[in-house]
């Protein structure tokens, strides 16, 4: 499993969403359709060589937002994984 290293802010910023959202909410959340064709679109410019600075600017950000995400998710998947642990559940028959 690779690790992330983040500023502790971040790690701050994350736990907090963790707590406010349910883990199931996070674990639902998807980007727009719009937001994955506009990340497409420049990925596609990226590659031909037609990006200009400030898009590739955006897409720097995009892809920061999605390795957050991607922190968030697991993060809020090991919350999820702690509560069943904790409580008392019936054996599968």
């Amino acid at each position: 499993m690779t690790t992330v290293n983040m500023l502790p802010l971040f790690n701050e910023l994350l736990d907090y969403l963790v707590d406010k959202a349910t883990p199931q909410e996070i674990l639902a959340f998807k980007e727009s359709p719009e937001a994955q064709a506009h990340a497409q679109d420049l990925l596609e410019r990226q590659s031909a060589g037609t990006l200009s600075l400030e898009d590739a600017q955006i897409l720097e950000q995009m892809e920061q937002v999605e390795r957050l995400m991607s922190v968030l998710k697991a993060k809020a998947l090991r919350s999820l994984h702690q509560e069943w642990a904790a409580s008392p559940h019936t054996p599968s028959p």
